[in-house]
C-alpha cells in the first residue's frame, strides 16, 4: 500500500536493515495511513512520500529539499533544514502503538572540520511527552551512511481514540561561514534520504 502526495516522483530506496527482532507479531487486523501533513524548510507540503509494506514499518522518503549545506558562499539559512510530519494512522479499535526504533539512510560530503547532525523527535498529537534520537557525522566524510537507532519510547498512543504520530526531523551542519564546505542528505546515485520508523503494537 502506498500514500503519495503529488506527482513528484521520488526514487525508492531499498533498506538492508530488516525489521528488528524485537518487533512484536501482534498487529491490528486493519491498518492504513489515512493522511499525512508535512511542512518546514526541508519538506514543503507535497514533497515527501511514505511507502509502507506492513503495519510495523513507516518508511519516509524525502526530496532534495531536505538538504543542508555550508560553505564560504552558502547562505546561513541553508545550514539547517527541518521537516515536521503528522501521520494519521487508522486501525482496528482496541489497539495502541509506539515507536521503538528508526533507521536513517542518506549521503554526506563533508570537509574536515565540518560536522553534520541528523535528529528526529517523536510524539503524539495532544501529548507533551516526546523522545529524540540523533546521529553525528564528522568530516572529512564522503559517501552513503546508514544508522540504526533504538528509541526507548514508553509513550503509547491512547486507547479508545486515535492520536496522530508526529515526526520532527532535522539535518544541520556546522560551522557556518567557515572555510570548509559540506552537504548532507543530498540526492546521490539511486537514493534520497530515507527515515524508516518501526512501530510496535499491543492490545488495550
Amino acid at each position: 500500500m502506498k500514500y503519495t502526495f503529488t506527482a513528484l516522483a521520488l526514487a525508492a530506496l531499498s533498506l538492508a536493515s530488516p525489521v528488528p527482532d524485537a518487533a512484536p507479531a501482534t498487529a491490528p487486523p486493519s491498518f492504513k495511513i489515512a493522511g499525512v501533513i508535512s511542512g518546514g524548510s526541508g519538506c514543503p507540503q507535497g514533497s515527501i512520500d511514505i511507502d509502507y509494506t506492513d503495519s510495523r514499518i513507516l518508511p519516509i522518503y524525502f526530496s532534495k529539499d531536505f538538504t543542508a549545506s555550508v560553505g564560504p558562499s552558502v547562505a546561513a539559512d541553508q545550514s539547517r533544514k527541518n521537516c515536521q510530519i503528522n501521520i494519521d494512522l487508522q486501525y482496528t479499535p482496541g489497539y495502541q502503538y509506539a515507536v521503538y526504533s528508526a533507521d536513517y539512510v542518506g549521503y554526506g560530503d563533508l570537509d574536515a572540520g565540518v560536522k553534520g547532525i541528523v535528529r528526529a523527535n517523536y510524539y503524539f498529537s495532544g501529548y507533551t511527552n516526546q523522545v529524540s534520537s540523533s546521529l553525528a557525522i564528522q568530516g572529512p566524510f564522503t559517501g552513503r551512511y546508514t544508522k540504526h537507532d533504538d528509541v526507548a519510547l514508553s509513550i503509547w498512543s491512547p486507547c479508545g481514540s486515535e492520536a496522530a504520530l508526529n515526526v520532527n526531523s532535522e539535518v544541520s551542519l556546522t560551522p557556518m561561514g567557515g572555510a570548509g564546505s559540506g552537504t548532507l542528505i543530498a540526492t546521490k546515485e539511486s537514493a534520497r534520504f530515507s527515515h524508516s520508523v518501526y512501530i510496535k503494537w499491543r492490545q488495550c
